[in-house]
């Protein structure tokens, strides 16, 4: 048997190809679709808790307590804030850690 070094050098590249560059892309292709999906995913929860904010303020400041008003106008933001922390809390709860190439033996 011959050594041929051609054949080890196309042998050793197809290799790195297949153990290196594929994971690469796949990784670089979950990272990609994460970022996107989640600056939209924070996008919604800003416009969501300004929604909060301001039905706060609207039912706090003018339907319940319309007398107290300038005593009161910290409580919608109190109630933002605890909205947001438990909105966190319920996310950070599903995050869940998996393999960047599950299904591959």
């Amino acid at each position: 048997m011959q050594f041929d070094p051609v054949e080890t050098y196309e042998l050793v590249r197809d290799y790195a190809k297949q153990e290196a560059v594929e994971p690469l892309k796949g990784a670089g292709r979950w990272l990609g679709f994460g970022l996107v999906a989640g600056f939209f995913i924070s996008c919604g929860i800003v416009i969501l808790l300004v929604g909060v904010l301001r039905l706060s303020q609207d039912l706090l400041l003018h339907v319940w307590f319309p007398n107290q008003a300038d005593g009161l106008s910290f409580v919608p933001y109190l109630v933002t804030l605890a909205v947001g922390i438990a909105t966190s809390a319920v996310v950070w709860s599903r995050v869940s850690v998996f393999e960047l190439n599950r299904g591959r033996s």
